[in-house]
C-alpha cells in the first residue's frame, strides 16, 4: 500500500505538472486583486494580507480592504493579525523542532519521558510522533470558557477578576484579569481528558496547551523568550510575538469577532481563542499575532531547509522529518506539527489547491489566516484575514476557496 501510494503521488503530480498553465506577474496581480475584491465584497472578510514568494523573491505584498465592514481603518501593511492555528506551526512546531535538536528526544518516544505531569495518566504511552500528526486518540479541545461561571452567572473563585494583582496578573482583556494558576487547572483538565482510537486522524489541539511548560522545563526560558531568542529576534522579526498590546497600538490590530457569549466585546488586541484567553494569552494552541511581512522570513527559511541569509536555523534533516508525511501508508495525511495535502489526485476541490505538491506543507488558522510553503514550486503564500468578523458564523472564506486560489495562483508564475 505504502509502496502504490508513493508510486500514485509520483504519477499524479508529473501528470498535472505538465498540465499548469503559466501566469505572468501583471496576470497574478489581476488575479490576486480580483479573488480579494470578490471575497471582501462577498463578506468572506473586511479585509486581508496577501504575501506571494516565488522562485527567491517576493512577487506579490498587498493591503487590501478595513478592519471592518464600516471601512473606518483601512488595513496596512504593517498591522497585525490574530494568527490563531497558525500559532500551531509558527510557534509551537518551531520551538519543537528547536528541542529536538537540542535535546536527546526520539519522535517515537513517550512524552512523559518528558512531562513527567502526563506520567501515570491514559496519555502515559502517547508519542511525539502520535501526538504531532494528530493520531494520539486526543479530544481536539475543551471549552474551559464555559467552567468559568456560577449559575448565577458570576465567575468562579480563581478563574478572573477586574483588578490586577499578583494573584490576577495577566489580562484577559482591558478589564478582566486571569488567576495566576489557572494554566495549571486547565493543563490537570487535560490531562483529565479520555484518548480514543489511538492511531486514527483526529485533529487536536490539547498537547498544544503544554508544550510550552516542556519548553520551560527544558530550556528554563518562557514560551515567548524560547522563539525570540532562536528565531523572531536574530531573524530580525518586528511583528511577530504574543500579546500584542504590550508593543503596538490597538488601532494597528485587526480585531475579529463581536463575543456575545464569553467576553461580550468586540475582540481586538487579545486572543480570540478562549482557551488561549485562559491561558494569559500565550499559548501554543492560538494567541500568536503577526503581519504578513514578519511571517514570510519564517517561511523562507523552511523553504530553504532551515537557512535565512546564510544563517541556520534549524538542520536540513529535521526541516526534511517534520515536513513530511509523519505515518505513510495510511490515511492521516500530516506531517510532524504541518498540515499535508489531501492524499488524493490533484485537481480541482483537493485540499489545499489543485497544484501544491506532495512535499507542500503549511497550516491554516480558525480567524481566516493561512501559510503554505511548496518546496517543488519553489514558493510560499501568506493569507491573514478575520473572517470571524463579526461572528464565526461567517464560512464565505470557506465557500469561496480563496486561499487555494492563491496558492495555485503563485504556483502558476512563470
Amino acid at each position: 500500500m505504502k509502496k502504490f501510494l508513493g508510486l500514485f503521488l509520483l504519477t499524479a503530480n508529473a501528470i498535472v505538472a505538465q498540465a499548469i498553465p503559466h501566469i505572468n506577474q501583471i496576470e497574478l496581480e489581476a488575479k490576486v486583486d480580483s479573488i480579494i475584491a470578490s471575497g471582501i465584497a462577498q463578506k468572506a472578510f473586511p479585509g486581508a494580507q496577501v504575501l506571494l514568494y516565488k522562485k527567491g523573491k517576493i512577487v506579490l505584498h498587498k493591503a487590501y480592504g478595513h478592519h471592518t465592514y464600516n471601512q473606518e481603518a483601512a488595513v496596512d501593511q504593517e498591522h497585525l493579525y490574530d494568527l490563531a492555528s497558525v500559532t500551531k506551526i509558527l510557534a509551537s512546531t518551531l520551538a519543537f523542532m528547536k528541542l529536538y535538536e537540542l535535546y536527546p528526544i526520539n519522535l517515537d518516544q513517550k512524552v512523559s519521558a518528558f512531562m513527567p505531569q502526563l506520567k501515570n495518566t491514559n496519555k502515559e504511552h502517547s508519542t511525539f510522533r502520535a501526538i504531532l500528526s494528530h493520531g494520539a486518540g486526543w479530544l481536539p479541545y475543551l471549552t474551559h470558557q464555559q467552567k468559568i461561571y456560577r449559575k448565577n452567572g458570576s465567575f468562579r473563585w480563581h478563574s478572573l477578576s477586574q483588578k490586577q494583582s499578583k494573584r490576577y496578573p495577566m489580562p484577559l482583556n482591558d478589564v478582566w484579569y486571569v488567576h495566576k494558576n489557572y494554566p495549571k487547572k486547565i493543563a490537570r483538565r487535560i490531562k483529565r481528558t479520555p484518548v480514543e482510537n489511538v492511531g486514527q486522524y483526529r485533529y487536536s489541539g490539547l498537547w498544544f496547551f503544554l508544550l510550552p511548560e516542556m519548553v520551560r522545563q527544558l530550556s528554563g526560558l518562557s514560551f515567548d523568550e524560547f522563539l525570540n531568542t532562536h528565531y523572531y529576534a536574530p531573524m530580525g522579526l518586528e511583528r511577530i510575538g504574543f500579546i500584542p498590546q504590550k508593543k503596538f497600538p490597538k488601532n494597528e490590530i485587526v480585531p475579529t469577532e463581536r463575543d456575545s457569549l464569553f467576553r461580550k466585546e468586540l475582540v481586538q488586541g487579545w486572543v480570540h481563542d478562549e482557551a488561549a484567553a485562559l491561558m494569559g494569552g500565550v499559548s501554543g494552541n492560538a494567541g500568536l499575532f503577526a503581519n504578513a511581512q514578519s511571517i514570510a522570513p519564517l517561511l523562507e527559511m523552511l523553504l530553504h531547509q532551515g537557512q535565512y541569509k546564510g544563517k541556520t536555523y534549524l538542520n536540513s534533516e529535521t526541516v526534511a522529518t517534520f515536513s513530511r508525511v509523519a505515518n505513510p501508508g495510511t490515511d492521516n495525511r500530516r506531517g510532524l506539527g504541518f498540515d499535508k495535502p489531501e492524499l488524493i489526485p490533484l485537481g480541482n476541490g483537493r485540499y489545499p489547491s489543485a497544484y501544491s505538491s506532495a512535499s507542500s506543507f503549511g497550516h491554516s488558522g480558525f480567524t481566516g489566516t493561512f501559510v503554505w510553503v511548496d518546496p517543488e514550486h519553489d514558493c510560499f503564500v501568506v493569507f491573514l484575514s478575520n473572517r470571524v468578523y463579526p461572528s464565526r458564523a461567517q464560512r464565505k472564506l470557506y465557500e469561496l476557496g480563496i486561499r487555494g486560489a492563491l496558492l495555485d495562483h503563485v504556483i502558476q508564475l512563470h
